[in-house]
């Protein structure tokens, strides 16, 4: 009975410890970088506003601009400083929703897709993630092309812009209106999006240039050994 007594004192003193740490804590707000007017994202429950640091949350872009017909879209902010008790969030993804995306699929057209990692002009290593949906269904060469073009093209942007710059062009659909506009040629586009566009960690990045030389690697490779089977069928049928 008495060590039940201990017991029970002692989660009463851990449970009086807890609701005292919970009574320091304050919620304190995080709002949107200067691009965005400072517009209040949300709110955290920390120990002090300086404990805001670093923390993530993500917004649909509808409720900064107050626009329905931008509910697609989400962004990720991260706080990257905090003044007068308010953490600064700086946009760190930029996110197409699921559904929107599913809605882009279409009978009788081709839904091509990428991921590759590209340098800004600032020195950011960044993941775009771009789709495209053709006009009509098209030729496997066709479609190869529009990849590496779009590829081609998304680089040579990217590496004369500042990833802030290249956010808010996203958001004001410049970005996407001129990528569609520049594969035209290459073939007709009834859409071209950008399912996501991320900062992405120094460890693991790359670039296209990288990315192309490793696939013209493997393609020599697969030459090479297609040389090699060849010459062994000859060789067989001589023997034969």
């Amino acid at each position: 009975m008495a060590d039940d007594n201990k017991t029970a004192a002692k989660n009463a003193a851990k449970s009086a410890t807890e609701l005292k740490k919970q009574k320091k804590k304050k919620w304190c707000p995080i709002v949107a970088p200067d691009a965005f007017q400072n517009r209040f994202i949300g709110e955290s429950l920390v120990d002090d506003a300086s404990f805001l640091m670093n923390k993530s949350i993500t917004v649909n872009l509808m409720q900064l601009s107050g626009d329905m017909k931008r509910q697609n879209i989400n962004l990720t902010f991260k706080v990257s400083d905090v003044k007068e008790g308010k953490g600064i969030g700086q946009i760190v993804k930029y996110e197409l929703s699921q559904s929107f995306l599913k809605r882009m699929a279409k009978r009788d057209k081709d839904k091509v897709s990428d991921s590759f990692v590209v340098k800004t002009i600032d020195n950011k290593f960044v993941r775009i993630k771009p789709v495209m949906v053709t006009n009509s269904q098209a030729r496997g060469s066709t479609l190869a092309s529009l990849v590496r073009n779009c590829r081609a093209i998304c680089k040579d942007i990217i590496n004369k812009s500042t990833f802030d710059q290249l956010i808010l062009d996203l958001v004001d659909y410049k970005f996407q209106k001129y990528i569609r506009e520049s594969l035209h040629k290459t073939y007709p586009l009834r859409n071209f999006e950008v399912k996501s566009f991320a900062l992405e960690s120094k460890k693991k990045k790359e670039t296209v240039e990288e990315e192309l030389f490793e696939q013209m690697k493997q393609k020599q490779k697969k030459k090479e050994q297609e040389k090699i089977d060849a010459a062994e069928e000859e060789t067989g049928a001589k023997t034969q």
